[in-house]
């Protein structure tokens, strides 16, 4: 693992902001999901050596987190949600002198700063100015700088904040190519969960200052063996009666089209669904193993009834 922390708690005043979290990241692109206040930021900051924790310990590559040591920070990388942009610098100024803030040369930095602006598509515009650029410029000019100095480990507080459709998924598109292609531990932050379901591998979810869960998405929104998605030909009513008076749970009954989902209970099999619909000629046309989503993992996990809903 890239990233491990183990009992870490952190606190502002009497209030706890991390809660004694044990965490292992790999080198994958990774969602981080949770509601306001759950500790996404605090979580960030620590990792940044920006935050000295109460107790616990931490280790990335071979740094202790929480000692003050500044050098972890030429192997992390952060895109900000809020605008950090320096009035009057061009765009290759301003990556190389973040460059050159995380420990590069003068001469490599420059290198560099064009090589990156390149890749997240801003090569032809790398001499404008930077109050010249557009909201979706801005925010591919945030992910430059945060991997200009080609680190470990990026974190990236909700990027495609104020891009529109099209400039979304380019943007993703750029986040899972910096994480494959460059080999790089990606941590998104966003409240999108649809952005987290299309560009990440694992994710983790917070809420009420500790890790709820955590895991490869893969494994996690498996498809349960009593769970199935159905598509029939025949009276969906009729069906879900049937399906009823066996005590099975029927929910998810399309409006529009002939589509249930099903749970079975102890004893009861996939072909005892075919048998009992088959009886009054209803067909089964497809019948799959229901995967849960990213949405519904996180709603099995943070009580949404005490929050607003959004994320941090």
């Amino acid at each position: 693992m890239l990233l491990e922390i183990k009992d870490f708690s952190v606190s502002y005043g009497k209030n706890r902001v991390l809660n004694n979290i044990n965490l292992s990241l790999p080198n994958a692109a990774v969602g981080l999901l949770g509601p306001n206040g759950a500790g996404k930021s605090t979580l960030i900051k620590a990792v940044l050596g920006l935050i000295k924790p109460d107790s616990g310990t931490g280790r990335f590559l071979d740094f202790s987190l929480g000692g003050g040591d500044r050098r972890i920070r030429q192997f992390v990388g952060y895109m900000p949600e809020s605008e950090c942009l320096i009035p009057g610098f061009t765009a290759v100024r301003y990556v190389s002198y973040a460059a050159q803030l995380n420990g590069l040369s003068r001469r490599e930095a420059f290198k560099r700063a064009h090589q990156v602006l390149y890749l997240v598509g801003l090569g032809e515009a790398r001499y404008r100015d930077l109050s010249t650029y557009s909201t979706g410029m801005r925010q591919r000019l945030k992910l430059a700088q945060a991997i200009v100095h080609d680190p470990y480990l990026v974190f990236l507080d909700e990027p495609t904040n104020g891009l529109d459709p099209e400039g979304r998924e380019e943007m993703l598109d750029l986040i899972r190519q910096i994480a494959e292609i460059e080999d790089r531990c990606i941590v998104l932050s966003s409240h999108l969960m649809r952005d987290v379901e299309r560009c990440t591998e694992f994710v983790v979810i917070m809420d009420q200052a500790q890790i709820k869960c955590s895991g490869y998405i893969k494994d996690l929104c498996a498809g349960q063996a009593d769970r199935y998605s159905l598509r029939i030909a025949g009276s969906v009513p009729q069906a879900v009666d049937i399906l009823t008076q066996q005590n099975l749970k029927v929910e998810h009954v399309h409006k529009r089209e002939p589509a249930f989902e099903v749970t079975l209970r102890d004893g009861f099999t996939a072909n005892d669904l075919f048998y009992h619909l088959g009886e009054a000629q209803i067909q089964i046309r497809q019948l799959k193993p229901r995967r849960f989503t990213v949405e519904e993992l996180y709603r099995k996990h943070v009580a949404i009834g005490g929050h607003d809903g959004s994320q941090e």
